[in-house]
Order: structure tokens, then C-alpha cells, then sequence
């Protein structure tokens, strides 16, 4: 759906960076290690972690490390909902200067209301025409004018089948470059690959 993508925008956004004294990314992806999560924050704060192994001492440190500095921290990719295996991190997080934030990623709703959020941003998959501006910037490039107007119809008809999802039309986009004729470009919309249940549900090549 594009929701690192954006959160990458705000992260590196230049009004974002000067209202921060520290900017700290984490991808937290699954299964949750919260030994990983504190020791990629530490870093961020030049803070040596490499002889700290316990997770307690971890967010001590990082307690310290935080203390009194404004800060902007990244959760992306969050499955985790299990709210109790979050509170020791989201505790220790409270010793940073007033407006820090804290904005997280995931396809999960439960996840967004176990961290505490305070406003939800929900993405909602991009239009056909959208996506077949994706797939065809990444398919039809360095080709000429006649084999865009050979490849568009059936390209239209691809893009469908990416159900709004810019990951999706990315990814199949470059598979079509490599694909120079009408044939085998109608192959890919006729293959089997679509009516698999990952991708009747949406969560087509999924990356984690």
C-alpha cells in the first residue's frame, strides 16, 4: 500500500528534520525482537550496546540516551499486537523531550490501537489509472511510441489485477520489461498466478 514509502517522505522531510533532535528508524518487521529494536535504537544515539545482552539493561540505556531530547522514532512494519510485550519499550520511551513523536506502519488496526495512536492515516489502494502509470514507467522504458500503443490495452488489464497496490504494480512492471512481445505480455494476465488466495486477498508479492 505505499505506507514505508510515505513514512520515508515524512522521515526525510526537511520541515520534519529541524523540528528534531534525533531521528531514529526501525523496522521491526515479524516475529518481534525487541533485543534487536532496542539495540537499533542505541545505535542511532551513538550509545555502545555491543556488551549489553538483557533486555532491561537495553532500555535503561535507552532511557538515558533519550533523556530530554526531542526525538522522532520509526516502528515500520509493526505485526506485533501483543500490547504487553511493548509497554516495557513505550515506558522507557517516556523520558524524552515534550513533542517527541512516534509513527509506526502496519496492516493491522489492533496494532495502531495497542501502541496508543493518536491519529490514524489509513491508505486506500490507488485507482487503475494509477497504477498503470506505475507499471508502465518501469515495463515500457526505452521503448518507442508503437510499443506502447501494441502493449497499452493489455497492460490496462494487468494493472487491474494489482488491485491498487503500488508494491504490486512495481514489481510486475519489471517482470513486463523483460517481456518484449504482445504474447507474452498477455500471457502474464492470463497466468494462474492471480487467482491464488495471497492475491484475490491483496497482499500480492508481498515484502516484509
Amino acid at each position: 500500500m505505499g505506507k514505508t514509502t510515505l513514512a520515508q517522505l515524512v522521515f526525510n522531510d526537511v520541515l520534519v528534520k529541524n523540528q528534531f533532535q534525533l531521528k531514529i528508524w526501525v523496522c521491526v518487521s515479524d516475529p518481534f525482537d525487541e533485543i534487536k529494536i532496542a539495540k537499533a535504537i542505541l545505535e542511532v544515539t551513538n550509545r555502545s550496546c555491543s556488551s549489553l545482552t538483557q533486555p532491561q539493561a537495553l532500555l535503561q540505556s535507552i532511557e538515558k540516551s533519550i533523556s530530554g531530547q526531542k526525538f522522532l522514532l520509526v516502528l515500520d512494519d509493526v505485526w506485533e499486537d501483543d500490547d504487553s510485550k511493548w509497554r516495557p519499550l513505550k515506558a522507557c520511551l517516556k523520558n524524552g523531550a515534550p513533542g517527541s513523536r512516534i509513527l509506526v506502519t502496519t496492516r493491522k488496526t489492533k496494532v495502531a490501537k495497542i501502541m496508543g495512536t493518536t491519529y490514524i492515516h489509513m491508505l486506500e489502494p490507488l485507482s487503475d489509472s494509477y497504477c498503470w502509470s506505475i507499471l508502465s514507467h518501469r515495463a515500457l522504458e526505452g521503448r518507442g511510441e508503437a510499443d506502447h500503443e501494441i502493449l497499452k490495452e493489455t497492460g490496462l488489464e494487468i494493472a487491474k489485477k494489482c488491485k491498487g497496490l503500488p508494491l504490486a504494480a512495481n514489481i510486475v512492471g519489471g517482470l513486463l520489461h523483460c517481456k518484449a512481445s504482445l504474447q507474452e505480455w498477455q500471457d502474464v494476465l492470463d497466468s494462474e498466478i492471480w487467482e491464488l488466495e495471497e492475491m484475490r486477498k491483496g497482499f500480492i508479492l508481498r515484502c516484509r
